[in-house]
């Protein structure tokens, strides 16, 4: 099973969802590979050292983070696409990923960049919910599905 969670610039809400799902799994005993990618970033930007806080504070590391553009991945085959906004969800189908394989969050998920370290943590915690059932979608559809 292979994810990738996309959002605009790829150092604040892609890459807490990634490293929040990945806990989720692990907690879940499921194997899964998970990545992300910015629609509109280059690859190789650190994510943001508030994203690097907050994750820290519930004991996940993302220091070593860097940013992927979504053109460099574009060629790989993920088994589902999950956008942080709706917005995200068009711009992903304008580039050819179909409908079936982008899973969409109940509502957008507000990106911090620019914001203080209470938006962040306001952000990184409207996660965790959204990537719970996200979890539970996984395992329900692609139970045993190997990538």
């Amino acid at each position: 099973m292979k994810i990738l969670f996309v959002c605009t610039g790829n150092t604040c809400r892609s890459p807490m969802a990634q490293y929040l799902f990945e806990e989720e799994m692990k907690k879940r005993g499921v194997s899964c590979e998970c990545r992300s990618a910015g629609l509109a970033t280059f690859t190789g930007n650190p994510a943001s050292d508030l994203a690097v806080a907050v994750m820290r504070e519930i004991n996940i590391d993302i220091s070593g983070f860097r940013s992927t553009s979504i053109r460099s991945v574009l060629a790989e085959v993920f088994d589902l696409y999950v956008p942080m906004t709706y917005n995200h969800a068009h711009a992903l189908l304008e580039l050819g990923i179909g409908k079936k394989k982008i899973y969409l969050f109940d509502k957008d998920v507000i990106d911090p960049y620019g914001g203080n370290i209470e938006f962040y943590r306001k952000t990184r915690d409207d996660l965790i919910p959204k990537l719970r059932r996200l979890a539970v979608f996984v395992e329900q559809n692609y139970a045993g599905s190997e990538s």
